[in-house]
């Protein structure tokens, strides 16, 4: 276990997540207006219920998809690691990345080949803008567990 750590990217990459929650928040409430002036007010109840239930289902793996991620970051700033080591953080991090731009894929097939119903397609992209925005906000409160937990 590395004793020296530089945390000078990972507050960077939390400052910046900080900044993508602003915007999938903004986001995501503009939908919602634009969702609420174009269906009645119970199926817009009944969406954003439908959205609450997936995201209860979601959230555990994406804590520990995000919690995953960083503790990794965490363990690149560490200071001297060997090539082997930073061989392998990359391969991690190339493997989330993957991950990552399939889920995206996923969810813009997702939204573009659902059912013309504006609740549907709304419900698809509320649940995307919150996964990423829980994925956000559960790496930003591990990062910065461990950064102070390692200083």
């Amino acid at each position: 276990m590395a004793d020296a750590f530089d945390f000078g990217r990972l507050r960077r990459l939390v400052l910046i997540h900080l900044v993508v929650q602003v915007f999938l928040f903004v986001l995501l409430g503009v939908a919602a207006f634009v969702l609420l002036n174009k269906v009645p007010s119970h199926i817009f109840t009944n969406s954003i219920i439908r959205v609450v239930i997936v995201q209860l289902v979601l959230i555990y793996p994406l804590y520990r998809f995000a919690a995953a991620d960083a503790e990794r970051e965490i363990a690149a700033a560490a200071v001297n690691l060997s090539a082997e080591q930073l061989n392998g953080l990359r391969r991690k991090r190339v493997f989330s990345d993957i991950t990552k731009g399939a889920l995206f894929i996923f969810f813009g097939t997702f939204v573009l080949r659902a059912p013309a119903a504006p609740q549907i397609q709304f419900s698809i992209l509320f649940v995307f803008l919150l996964s990423n925005l829980a994925y956000f906000q559960c790496f930003n409160a591990v990062a910065k567990r461990q950064m102070r937990g390692k200083q």
